[in-house]
């Protein structure tokens, strides 16, 4: 989980020094997942650190998309997606290197964020379902990468939403999560029913482990502190995926595959005001896979 934190406070300041943007074409990649054989449009994104290996096209038609992460890289992953508002050029953006001590600039709380994959392993794929409006976007990860969503439409003629085995909704500040799930490939369906930007972030322990717990550790891990409440450390969660930051209001699909165990939700997004975390507020929930992911009391 400090990789989860670390790259959280890096995306709040955006301090990520001269940013890496490659333009070539995109290659879709083959997928065998339930998200993909759907038949939507297909944005493969392949990242290495900073690089991105395989970028989005510079110009993608508007509609429903599947958004295909992978990363080739030695380390995990974790970014987001976002559609600029109109006051904010990609010129500017690309320039913001503000200092560690400062506050993300303005047009960060003013974006749109229509999701992204969650966390993503080293030689892993995750998959979301997203829909993208015209506009100037970026992903956002340990560098830029801007692309344009152009008028028009990139829907398939059977334009349903993808079948969900869960739906979730987002809020201040919490998930309405069941506390047990069955264990397999699946889909959920993921609402921002908010007033703010939130993302749900998914990770696994290695042990069982409550709420409580994992709230302590992310506060323990914003303050390099150790947590004094017993369970597995924060080093030893590992991010399976998720949905990165949704618009209020926004709806995205992500596919996970969840072996039994334990889990935990948690959302990363600043508060506008104080810049905490939202994890750190409290946004931290543990559900169970399967029988052998039943936490302690």
């Amino acid at each position: 989980m400090r990789r989860l934190f670390a790259v959280a406070l890096v995306m709040l300041t955006l301090a990520i020094g001269s940013p890496t943007v490659i333009a070539q074409d995109a290659t879709p990649a083959t997928s065998t997942s339930m998200l993909a054989a759907l038949g939507f449009p297909e944005l493969h994104i392949e990242v290495a650190g900073t690089t991105y290996k395989t970028p989005p096209p510079a110009q993608v038609p508007a509609g429903r998309y599947l958004i295909t992460l992978t990363n080739s890289g030695e380390e995990s992953w974790h970014g987001f997606l976002l559609r600029l508002p109109e006051n904010a050029t990609i010129d500017e953006v690309m320039s913001a290197t503000p200092g560690p001590d400062e506050p993300p600039p303005a047009w960060l709380f003013e974006a749109s964020y229509p999701g992204f994959p969650g966390e993503t392993q080293p030689g892993a794929t995750n998959h979301v379902v997203v829909d993208l409006t015209p506009g100037q976007y970026i992903v956002v990860g340990d560098s830029f990468q801007p692309f344009t969503v152009t008028a028009g439409s990139a829907t398939p003629a059977t334009s349903e939403d993808p079948p969900a085995m869960t739906t979730v909704h987002l809020f201040e500040y919490g998930f309405d999560l069941p506390d047990t799930l069955s264990p397999g490939r699946q889909i959920w369906k993921v609402t921002n029913a908010g007033r703010v930007p939130h993302e749900l972030l998914l990770a696994r322990s290695p042990a069982p482990i409550t709420a409580e717990q994992a709230l302590e550790l992310v506060l323990a891990e914003s303050q390099d502190a150790t947590p004094t409440g017993g369970g597995p450390s924060g080093r030893d969660i590992l991010g399976v995926g998720g949905i990165g930051w949704l618009t209020p209001g926004a709806t995205g699909w992500t596919e996970v595959d969840l072996q039994p165990g334990t889990y935990v939700a948690l959302c990363f997004v600043p508060d506008q005001k104080t810049f905490t975390p939202h994890a750190a507020m409290g946004m931290v929930d543990v559900f169970t896979v399967g029988e052998a992911g039943t936490p302690t009391p």
